[in-house]
């Protein structure tokens, strides 16, 4: 049996940072841990646990980017009102990087940066 786990954030304020999913999104804490000597904040998001992780004792790393890249690309999250979510995540100091025109479905789609350059898709789907 195969089943998905979790999707893993790294930044500098793991508390800060699952603070923020809380307040925007509504996430909720699920448990708080070490992971090799790293502070891991583990949410719930729309029924998709998130760890996020604090650099472990001597960690250096670089900088994350939320700019279109090979590998983990984004993260997305769905909503029946978008406006008002972007207008939100704008005041809680999220960045709009890109907000393409509707597709011919009518879904729509706007991409963020989050805390610790994470990249989000807000999308409005299509009416079904």
């Amino acid at each position: 049996m195969l089943k998905f786990n979790h999707v893993h954030i790294k930044g500098p304020d793991p508390k800060k940072t699952a603070q923020w999913y809380i307040d925007v999104f509504g996430a909720r804490t699920i448990e708080e841990f070490l992971i090799r000597g790293a502070p891991t904040i583990a949410i719930d998001l729309c029924g998709v646990r998130i760890n996020i992780t604090g650099l472990a004792p001597g960690q250096k790393l670089p900088s994350g980017s939320a700019k279109p890249h090979l590998g983990l690309e984004h993260i997305c999250v769905e909503t029946d009102d978008l406006e008002p979510l972007v207008a939100k995540l704008k005041a809680r100091g999220a960045e709009v990087l890109d907000a393409p025109p509707p597709a011919a479905s009518g879904a729509q789609a706007v991409f963020i940066r989050a805390p610790d350059n994470v990249r989000i898709e807000v999308l409005k789907p299509a009416r079904r």
